[in-house]
């Protein structure tokens, strides 16, 4: 993003540079163009002020003189008009103004021409009039200049406008000079008019002088020190400095004065035709060079927002590259080595948290850091993973140190209740003996089910093969109500490993018990019994309350995965005997799966598979 923002800024600034200079480039394209017709026009006009203004005070103007005046000037504001359009879009709405107000002057010029012929004009409005056309091409250059690309062609334009200043004032006064010479003379006003544009062309020209370059300083000197020059003050002192009411005395003639006026005026034309080239040529230099300025700061800051994006996009490329790389080692160690490790604690493996530390090195910013914290977190739980395994190992080895002890103790207790019923005939008293024995034979299977929870196997242990029917039996009578216990007469003939055979006992005597424990008193627990494709399917079923489909669900899912033995475990589930046919079952690969019977108790189906089936003589079932 920032390098999209540096490129966008390179194209802003691209763009105000070219309109910069292209603004210069029209600016010196309009100068060049207006110039020619601007010189014509104001030349136009004076002439016909002149001629006018003669024909109105009764000077003999030459046959046709005024007519070719009157067509030099159509023909200069039809040129000038192609150009104007030029100028409004240098110019702006300023100089459409100035171009309206000239616009509606040159709409009344036909009317003031016809009445100039007639004679019915004033002298002053026919004089007023062609002055104010030309004040509004003053007002345009004034107005075009302040557009001027910077200040030093400004100062340009603002000297050359005084050049025209001067050139205009000496022509009115020019066109002046003969009405002043009659015997009735000017208008106070007019006289007014007349003695102020002679001061101020005079002192205007002086002015300048100073402030132009040495070429054009030259050049007026040279002009002020024309015959010609003073030939024009001459006559013009004449006519300011007469009396009021008395006709001046003319230094020369009039056809003397004009032809020094014409040579003086050609000459201030000249000059100011020559400093107004100058400034379009300086125009066009300057939007030459904001050209050749526009086209290297372009190349320089599109150089530059490049680079900065393909450096941006290489670092970019970098970080990403890293964070790729980072991402794939933290979940190789979140999904593989982290689970590995567990898996190996799980089974009592000795773990060194050292060793398995994660060893993820990205340097030392802030990648790096992300990846130290990693290792920490890592580390952290790797300890805390090998402390509760520590801690578990601790609780399994409490709980089958407490388990043999109690086993010994109740295997003595059996056997003391043994003598004793071989001993006693007396019906009564060895009913209360065989209870006794039924409650030390649970006792027995508590204490190998703390056994089984810590890992250990239960001490009984036969080495031949036994029968699946004692096998049942035999688990029915580690039933405290066995009485309530009915087994089917058609149990498979087959024979069970002797390796399994204890486990297997301990499983159906659990399942068994808790059939007895979660139905009525009076009800009946049916145990029957059927070959499979797979081996042997042992059936228990009750007449219970039963279970609901989520607890069959969640009995079941503990049956097929059961978690890892923990306190939690048994403080979550109270249903100790569960967990500990799981734990059997995924020992030997049964499977014990829990449904609804047909009375809607529970019915659990136990199928023990052909991996831990024999065919052997029967191992005598020591109960």
């Amino acid at each position: 993003m920032p390098s999209l923002l540096l490129i966008c800024v390179a194209v802003g600034t691209s763009v105000y540079l070219f309109d910069d200079a292209r603004h210069a480039e029209d600016f010196a394209r309009t100068l060049d163009s207006h110039l020619t017709p601007t010189r014509e026009l104001v030349l136009a006009v004076q002439q016909e002020r002149l001629l006018s203004v003669a024909e109105l005070a009764g000077e003999v103007v030459a046959p046709n003189a005024l007519g070719a005046a009157r067509t030099r000037f159509d023909t200069a504001l039809n040129s000038l008009a192609a150009t104007e359009a030029a100028f409004q879009r240098v110019g702006g709405s300023a100089m459409g103004n100035v171009v309206a107000a000239f616009d509606e002057l040159k709409t009344r010029l036909p009317e003031l021409r016809r009445a100039i012929d007639a004679g019915r004009l004033p002298l002053a409005d026919a004089y007023d009039f062609f002055c104010r056309l030309l004040d509004g091409m003053d007002d345009g250059s004034a107005t075009i200049g302040q557009f001027a690309p910077d200040a030093a062609i400004g100062s340009e334009l603002t000297r050359n406008l005084g050049l025209l200043h001067v050139v205009e004032s000496m022509s009115r006064a020019s066109a002046l000079t003969a009405a002043a010479a009659r015997p009735q003379g000017l208008s106070p006003t007019l006289f007014a008019e007349y003695r102020n544009l002679v001061s101020y062309y005079h002192v205007e020209i002086a002015r300048l002088a100073t402030e132009l370059d040495a070429a054009d300083a030259q050049r007026i000197e040279d002009l002020t020190a024309s015959l010609g020059w003073q030939q024009v003050s001459a006559m013009e002192n004449a006519i300011i400095e007469v009396r009021p009411g008395s006709t001046p005395q003319l230094p020369m003639s009039l056809a003397q004065w004009r032809a020094a006026a014409d040579e003086v005026s050609q000459q201030l034309v000249t000059l100011w035709v020559g400093h107004a080239q100058q400034g379009q040529q300086q125009a066009a230099d300057v939007g030459a060079r904001r050209g050749r300025n526009l086209l290297l700061a372009a190349s320089v800051v599109g150089a530059v927002a490049v680079l900065a994006f393909l450096l941006s996009l290489l670092l970019a490329n970098q970080l990403i590259g890293r964070l790729k790389r980072l991402r794939s080692e933290t979940l190789a160690v979140a999904e593989v080595r982290l689970p590995e490790t567990m898996r190996r604690l799980n089974s009592g493996a000795r773990i060194d948290p050292k060793t398995e530390a994660a060893q993820l090195d990205f340097g030392v910013d802030e990648i790096g850091q992300v990846a130290q914290a990693f290792n920490r977190a890592h580390d952290a739980a790797v300890a805390a993973a090998v402390t509760e395994a520590r801690t578990r190992e601790g609780v399994r080895a409490v709980f089958s140190n407490i388990a043999h002890r109690s086993q010994v103790v109740v295997h003595r207790q059996l056997e003391i209740l043994d003598a004793a019923e071989r001993q006693q005939e007396d019906p009564a008293l060895l009913e209360t003996l065989f209870q006794l024995d039924h409650l030390a034979t649970r006792g027995r299977r508590n204490a190998e089910n703390l056994i089984i929870l810590g890992g250990g196997r239960p001490g009984r242990q036969w080495r031949r093969p036994v029968p699946l029917g004692d096998l049942v039996r035999s688990a029915v009578a580690e039933t405290v109500q066995y009485a309530r216990v009915y087994t089917n007469a058609g149990l498979p003939s087959v024979f069970v490993n002797g390796a399994v055979v204890a486990d297997l006992i301990h499983l159906l005597a659990e399942l068994v018990d808790n059939a007895t424990g979660y139905s009525p008193p009076q009800s009946r627990v049916d145990i029957t019994g059927n070959p499979t494709d797979k081996g042997v399917v042992v059936v228990i079923s009750d007449q219970g309350m039963g279970m609901s489909d989520s607890e069959f669900e969640r009995a079941n899912e503990m049956l097929s995965d059961p978690p890892d033995f923990s306190v939690a475990t048994l403080s979550a589930d109270a249903r100790l005997g569960l967990f500990v046919v799981a734990r059997l079952g995924i020992r030997h690969g049964i499977s014990v799966r829990l449904t609804e019977s047909d009375y809607g108790g529970v019915r659990a189906s136990v199928v023990i598979p052909t991996a831990v089936l024999a065919s052997d003589i029967a191992a005598p079932i020591v109960i």
